[in-house]
């Protein structure tokens, strides 16, 4: 074999290799392929993606590649970069997914309650219980969300800005809503909403680091008695 058609062979090989074998070509739209439709095929290929970059990204953000993203999902890069354009894309995706997951575990949690709607202190205890163990059951979801998405990038930064006020917003709708129902009597207070959701987060990081936590039921609690303390509905 000459000298050209060799290296040509070994070109060859290295782009055989880059190759998803399983998936090597696409079906057209609508058309089955392994019991799947293309649109069935990417979505099951996006989960793969969250799922590996909620496990990777707790570990540390920037040890993170999308060669081992890849890997751990079991793609190829030309289907990570089919539904992401960056490794900090996939980021802000599973720091959403984490807080949606997580909102809606809370209104699980605390649907059809049996706590007095009068009852203030109740009421603070059953949602900061619910938020708990919401968040912190699976310790990766505030791990991507409150420690490693953090100075990632300015847009990042905004974004996560924008959860804080998400959750300051909550505690003022809800606050209104007690109001309406007579427990609550205070007209404003947009500052301390946004201090009890920056000393929540952190806890949260507190907890996260700590090699020896407290138990959740224990951090529900505190953070119950800071809520109640700090918002006097006198």
């Amino acid at each position: 074999m000459d000298k050209d058609a060799s290296a040509t062979l070994t070109d060859f090989s290295a782009w055989l290799g880059k190759v998803d074998l399983i998936d090597p070509v696409e079906p057209a739209e609508g058309r089955m392929y392994g019991g799947l439709t293309v649109a069935e095929r990417k979505a099951v290929r996006r989960q793969r993606l969250l799922d590996a970059g909620l496990e990777l990204f707790a570990k540390g953000y920037s040890q993170a590649t999308i060669e081992g993203i890849c890997a751990c999902a079991g793609v190829t890069a030309r289907h990570f970069y089919e539904e992401f354009g960056s490794r900090e894309e996939l980021l802000k995706a599973v720091f959403d997914r984490s807080v949606d997951t997580t909102i809606l575990e809370i209104v699980e949690k605390v649907d059809g309650s049996t706590v007095r709607s009068d009852d203030l202190a109740g009421l603070i205890r059953q949602g900061m219980t619910a938020f708990v163990h919401a968040f912190l059951d699976d310790p990766r979801r505030a791990r991507v969300v409150c420690i490693e998405s953090v100075g990632v990038s300015i847009e990042l930064e905004e974004h996560r800005r924008e959860l804080i006020h998400r959750f300051s917003a909550l505690l003022q709708s809800e606050s209104a809503r007690l109001g309406d129902g007579g427990a609550v009597h205070r007209e404003e207070f947009v500052l301390t909403t946004r201090a009890l959701v920056g000393a929540t987060q952190e806890l949260i990081v507190d907890w996260l680091l700590d090699p020896h936590p407290v138990s959740l039921d224990l951090l529900a609690r505190v953070m119950s008695d800071l809520y109640l303390a700090t918002i006097n509905f006198n």
